[in-house]
């Protein structure tokens, strides 16, 4: 089970003849057309974890140029050999020095065998602790004691070679080890495969294993991506999977709100890759949304969909202004901009049913400043909370910065859509929204700088024991953070600094892409202020030479 590119949804007699399909329900028009019974399509889920594992090794072979599976090449990557040895040397040397039964001299004392201080770890061992330190425990939604970690590993066993996989990915992009990389790229194809396998059993008691499984394959695609565009469209392949994993067995009556949390969890990570790769959401997407607003009917908490529902807009107003060409002072534009500023009226709204929602509390202290901006930090009640926050502010932040881009690219018909205190207020929109992401980052990440015990006050409550599976939507948000429009300098070295270090710690290439695109945003814009201070030394060099005629 792996993801050989997009699948066509078509019909098999459409895939047979090789020509569009429209899909139709009950039957196609092609079909209708000639006359032909319609087989039907295929089952998605099925098709999302199709297997297609000996494509991939085939594909991988020619990549590689062998003809062997990389783990059987590269064997161990620590050999005990040397241990082996020792302890063998030792042995045989006693025997050749034991003397003949007839003498009188005693017997030498048998002295216990040298066990070596430290036992080296084989690869695969390494990519587990690997995983284990730095993507499993120390965040914020951590197996805490004995118990949670053994029940954590006790619903994960389908989970661990993907577990393998990402810790060796994380661990080989760090060293530059390629035959590491080649194992954790072996280990992601049997995991694909065994998820596959676990996905087709349909148990209802391995449900936690199979959205533990694909999520941390989706994880593995962020960790080994070469670009954040790529890694994070390969992502919500997998997203989309678990969404149709617990799409299939939502209500789950014993869980909170039905399992809905769970599932929004997973939407609002999809808005990310959707955003960044301009792909249009699926239909599917909507209906989830649609039954997830069914089952919280009446739930506070169900301004989160609402909260979705806008963010399906943004992106849906942005595909349109990005594939539409418009000229500044026509009605097209000025419509454009009228209905960003009712999305920005709709966020406001939004904002205050949030805050009764889901409360927190803005707290200061004395901490490392690169681990905790300005000393501010928030104080959430549950870890959920804190990444729709999150969500809400990046959207937020976005929809503004179209409003400030009308400004500037439109200024006739934004002249007359955008009065003054609109004007204002984006920027303070935007800046007020871009700080609380960044002091909100203990809440979803430790710093390294800081105390096991410090970080215990900065936690909410989860619910999983994700791990590190909120950091790449927090990567995204430090960058939208850090790269808003007219924010102080602070921002963008305080989101870049935290970046930087998740990279060095993780060795997520995520990180290290999306910290690429912050150096390409500020190389920009310092090129930018340096044409304009160059523009007003040309224009005062020029009213000097005026007012000497």
């Amino acid at each position: 089970m792996v993801y050989c590119g997009k699948a066509s949804q078509g019909c098999q007699n459409c895939r047979t003849r090789r020509i569009k399909c429209d899909k139709k329900r009950p039957e196609c028009s092609q079909c209708i057309r000639v006359g032909k019974k319609c087989p039907g399509y295929r089952d998605q889920l099925s098709l999302m974890f199709r297997d297609e594992s000996s494509k991939v090794i085939q594909k991988a072979h020619a990549q590689w140029g062998s003809s062997g599976s990389p783990a059987e090449q590269s064997g161990n990557f620590v050999s005990n050999s040397a241990s082996a040895s020792a302890w063998a040397d030792e042995s045989s040397s006693s025997a050749s020095d034991s003397p003949p039964e007839s003498s009188s001299i005693p017997p030498p004392q048998l002295v216990p065998a040298k066990i070596p201080k430290k036992v080296e770890l084989n690869m695969e061992q390494q990519g587990l602790q690997f995983y284990i330190n730095r993507y499993l425990m120390h965040h914020p939604d951590s197996p805490r004691t004995s118990e949670e970690v053994a029940t954590y590993f006790t619903s994960a066993n389908a989970a661990q070679g993907v577990m393998i996989a990402v810790g060796l990915a994380g661990l080989s992009n760090l060293l530059g080890n390629k035959n590491m990389n080649l194992v954790a790229r072996s280990k992601y194809v049997a995991s694909l495969k065994q998820t596959g396998q676990l996905i087709a059993s349909n148990d209802p008691g391995s449900l936690v294993a199979r959205i533990r499984s694909v999520v941390t394959l989706a994880l593995f695609e962020v960790v080994q991506g070469k670009g954040s565009r790529v890694a994070v469209g390969l992502a919500s392949t997998h997203v989309n999977g678990a969404v149709a994993v617990l799409r299939s067995v939502l209500p789950l009556p014993q869980a909170p709100n039905k399992g809905v949390h769970a599932i929004l969890q997973l939407l609002f990570s999809m808005f990310i890759p959707y955003q960044a790769t301009d792909t249009p959401l699926p239909s599917g997407f909507f209906e989830t949304l649609k039954f997830c607003k069914q089952l919280m009917q009446g739930v506070p908490e169900s301004c989160s969909v609402d909260l979705a529902i806008a963010m399906v807009r943004l992106l849906q107003l942005s595909a349109t202004f990005e594939h539409t060409v418009y000229t500044d002072g026509r009605p097209a534009v000025d419509d454009i901009i009228r209905q960003f500023i009712q999305l920005d009226n709709t966020f406001d709204s939004l904002e205050r049913q949030l805050l009764e929602a889901f409360p927190f509390k803005e707290n200061r202290g004395e901490y490392p400043p690169e681990a905790v901006f300005r000393g501010k930090w928030h104080k959430y009640n549950v870890i959920w909370a804190a990444r729709i926050w999150n969500h809400y502010r990046w959207a937020h932040i976005l929809t503004n910065q179209k409003l400030v881009k009308f400004m500037s690219t439109y200024p006739i018909s934004s002249s007359r859509t955008l009065p003054t205190p609109q004007r204002v207020k984006c920027y303070a929109t935007i800046e007020r929204l871009a700080e609380d992401i960044l002091i909100s980052v203990p809440s979803h990440w430790h710093h390294p700088t800081l105390d096991p015990e410090v970080t215990r006050e900065f936690e909410a409550d989860g619910y999983g024991n994700s791990g590190a599976v909120g950091v790449p939507s927090l990567l995204w948000h430090l960058k939208v953070a850090g790269c808003a429009p007219n924010v102080p300098p602070e921002f963008w070295d305080w989101a870049y600094n935290a970046m930087q270090v998740v990279w060095r710690q993780m060795g997520m290439l995520h990180a290290k892409a999306l910290s690429e695109t912050m150096e390409q945003y500020r190389s920009k814009l310092d090129k930018e202020v340096d044409g304009h201070k160059v523009k007003l030394e040309e224009e005062e060099d020029q009213r000097r030479i005026y007012s000497m005629i």
